[in-house]
């Protein structure tokens, strides 16, 4: 067991205070935290008792604290809110209880890998462990050869403003290989990093799936030169094969906080006009309190509504906006009108109805 007096830590980022942390060897299990093939790696320091208070400490700082206390690299998606502050009182919980009440507060999950602990957004838990679990099934049909450079283990950093892509693309030509599909890679700029020796398929999917990318590893031909394997830039889920329970969990959530079961009048097409009135039409309320991406915000909806989600995800991206960026709201007795402007307004976008799609794009091209 240990013990540690009653201390004030400031904070190395940012304001809040850390205070008191102890941990305490226990047998409880990480409840709540979805783990992956290998989880065990970080799994007993999950168990481990915590005794601390945060007021105020950024998120960001936090996971430093917490990394620390994992013996594993957690890692925040870039989706995640860095500056939330994290108000927790520790009473000997588990550290994986702490993780799974913190990454619920900023709207996501924790996922625990074969070597790191994933806090990502609510959605994309379930993709991430099924995305390892399908590496690990890559790197089973490869021959020798092919595994050495797979499981190829190197410590990886970079400087701020690193652009993924670039990042990827060197990772892959320091083993000897070239990576298909890079063009798929967004642009970019993440802050700095460094990380543990971890090995190349581990360093490059933990990288991608902040866009919701993972790379497939295949043998080569026997009569092929060159590296022993192929590798290639992928979805982290297929279009249409959504694997996630999670993501099915948490759409039936968004769709049981919709209050009110009637479809509504559809709005006709282009037009940004209000519904007809009261007396012709009595239309319905809505409560509405949500934390998702705005993907899947606009496909619950729309499926509530009766019509086909359409993003205009070619514009969003020219704004430098992502189908994955998380969305915050709340709302109260709101009409539909003012429910779909409360989900796109906050990321300077609009909506309209057109031919039963609800179309959704930058506001300044209606």
């Amino acid at each position: 067991m240990c013990r540690l007096d009653l201390v004030g830590l400031r904070c190395s980022r940012g304001r809040g205070w850390l205070v008191v942390v102890c941990l305490v060897a226990g047998g409880v299990g990480p409840t709540g935290v979805l783990t992956g093939p290998a989880a065990a790696h970080a799994a007993p320091a999950l168990d481990a008792a915590v005794h601390a208070v945060w007021r105020g400490v950024p998120l960001e700082a936090w996971i430093d604290q917490v990394t620390q206390l994992a013996g594993v690299p957690v890692i925040r998606d870039r989706r995640i809110d860095p500056g939330l502050r994290i108000e927790r009182d520790g009473g000997g919980e588990p550290l994986a209880d702490v993780l799974e009440a913190v990454a619920a507060a900023a709207g996501a999950r924790v996922a625990v890998l074969d070597s790191t602990v994933r806090i990502v957004p609510a959605h994309g838990a379930g993709d991430v462990v099924a995305g390892e679990r399908a590496r690990l099934a890559d790197i089973a049909t490869l021959p020798a050869a092919g595994r050495r450079v797979v499981t190829h283990r190197e410590a990886w950093q970079w400087p701020s403003a690193a652009r993924p892509r670039d990042l990827v693309a060197a990772a892959a030509a320091a083993t000897g290989i070239e990576i298909e599909g890079l063009e798929t890679i967004p642009h970019d700029h993440l802050p700095a990093a460094r990380l543990p020796p971890l090995e190349l398929g581990e360093r490059l999917d933990l990288l991608l799936a902040h866009y919701d990318l993972r790379v497939t590893w295949t043998a080569r031909g026997a009569g092929a030169t060159g590296p022993a394997v192929r590798a290639q830039v992928v979805p982290l889920t297929p279009p249409g094969d959504r694997v996630s329970v999670a993501a099915d969990a948490d759409r039936r959530a968004i769709d049981d906080g919709v209050a009110g079961r009637r479809p509504l009048p559809r709005r006709e097409a282009g037009g940004r006009g209000r519904m007809p009135p009261a007396d012709a039409v009595a239309e319905p309320r809505f409560t509405l309190r949500l934390e998702a991406t705005l993907e899947q915000a606009v496909a619950t909806l729309a499926s509530r509504f009766g019509l086909e989600p359409a993003i205009n995800r070619e514009a969003l991206a020219a704004r430098g906006i992502l189908p994955g960026e998380i969305v915050r709201v709340e709302v109260r007795d709101a009409r539909r009108d003012e429910l779909l402007d409360a989900i796109v307004a906050p990321l300077g976008l609009g909506w309209r109805i057109e031919d039963r799609r609800l179309v959704i794009e930058p506001a300044a091209a209606q």
